[in-house]
C-alpha cells in the first residue's frame, strides 16, 4: 500500500514540477479548497478501467484470465465547514476465471471456476487544492456491495466471499478544461484510470 502511494506522490510531483513553488500559491489554504477549479455544487463524473487485486490473487492458477474493471463515480461537491467534501456514488463491474486441478471419480481432472461481479455503493471524498491549478488531488472511502455470479464446472463448491466491500483509496484529477479531464487512483481493492467530467 505505502508503495502504490509513493508512486502517486511522485506522479503529482512530476505535473505540478513547472508550477509547484509558484510564489503566488498560499499553501495554507490548500487544505480548504477544491483543486482544478472545482468548486461546490459541481457534479463529478469518473469513468475508468482498472485492475481488481482481489480477483489477480487467482493469477497463478492454470487457465487464469480476467477483464479489467469498469467502473463509474458519480459526486457531489459539498463542504463540510471549511473542507472540501464530494459525496455520491459508485456502481462497476469486474469478471475473472481460472482452473481447479481436483479429484474426482479415481482421477484428477481440471474444471473451470468463472466469476462475474456487479458491484457498487456509496462513497465520501475529501480534496485537496495544490499546484499547478488545473490539479485536485483527493482520499476516497467507499462502502458497497458485490454480487458475485460464479458459473463453471467446478462453481458449486464456492460460496459469496465478497458481498461486502469497504476500502480507501487515493487519487487525482487533472483538467485540461473547464469540464473535461484525466483520472488516477490507486488502492485496493481496485486501482484504476479513465477520465473526469466536471459540470
Amino acid at each position: 500500500m505505502f508503495k502504490k502511494i509513493k508512486v502517486l506522490l511522485a506522479a503529482l510531483v512530476m505535473l505540478g514540477a513547472g508550477s509547484a513553488f509558484a510564489d503566488d500559491f498560499d499553501w495554507s489554504q490548500c487544505w480548504c479548497n477544491y483543486g482544478g477549479g472545482i468548486k461546490e455544487g459541481n457534479i463529478l463524473v469518473n469513468i475508468d478501467g482498472g485492475i481488481n487485486y482481489v480477483d489477480l490473487t487467482y493469477a497463478g492458477y492454470n487457465g487464469f484470465w480476467f477483464i479489467p474493471t469498469v467502473m463509474v463515480d458519480v459526486q457531489y461537491a459539498k463542504p463540510i465547514w471549511k473542507l472540501p467534501f464530494a459525496f455520491g456514488g459508485y456502481a462497476g463491474v469486474r469478471a475473472s476465471g481460472y482452473k481447479v486441478y481436483t479429484y474426482e471419480n479415481g482421477s484428477y481432472v481440471y474444471k473451470d471456476v468463472s466469476k462475474f461481479t456487479i458491484f457498487g455503493g456509496a462513497e465520501a471524498s475529501y480534496h485537496v487544492m495544490l499546484p499547478p491549478k488545473n490539479l485536485d488531488v483527493y482520499a476516497v472511502n467507499r462502502i458497497g456491495f458485490g454480487i458475485p455470479i460464479v458459473s463453471g464446472s467446478y462453481a458449486a463448491p464456492y460460496v459469496v466471499t465478497d458481498f461486502l466491500d469497504f476500502n480507501i483509496s487515493f487519487g487525482a484529477n487533472y483538467f485540461f478544461s473547464d469540464n473535461f479531464g484525466l483520472n488516477l487512483e490507486l488502492g485496493a481493492p481496485v486501482s484504476k484510470f479513465g477520465i473526469t467530467l466536471k459540470f
